[in-house]
């Protein structure tokens, strides 16, 4: 069990956690351009769309660096697991419509796999 741990859970935590912390950055940096630019409102949606992606991607891209094969497969974990965490996050911070689940899941799913890919090589 140790070396299950050791190969697999952490490796994919960590990943993930880089994932986060990316996503965090770029939508702090994106919220910033808003401000200082003084754009529109409308627009901010598109800005959380870039930050999910820009997460998923790294989370992607930092796993296929560490595990050196099967990118897809590990970018489509890492883009699981990060739209996961933004689904639960609409769960208990706001409201979740049909066209908005699946349009993040393919968005994730694409970006985690994209990353994985470019990883590997």
């Amino acid at each position: 069990m140790k070396n299950l741990k050791q190969h697999i859970y952490r490796p994919f935590c960590i990943s993930v956690i880089i994932g986060m912390a990316c996503s965090l950055t770029a939508l702090v940096l994106c919220s910033a351009a808003l401000y200082v630019l003084q754009l529109p409102v409308e627009i901010s949606g598109i800005f959380a769309a870039f930050s999910l992606t820009a997460g998923c991607f790294v989370s992607g891209f930092v796993l296929g660096k560490q595990k050196r094969k099967h990118g897809l497969k590990q970018g489509i974990l890492c883009g699981a697991a990060l739209f996961l965490l933004c689904l639960s996050g609409g769960f208990i911070f706001g409201s979740i419509t049909i066209g908005g689940f699946f349009g993040r899941l393919v968005l994730c799913l694409c970006a985690g796999m994209a990353g994985g890919v470019v990883g590997v090589n």
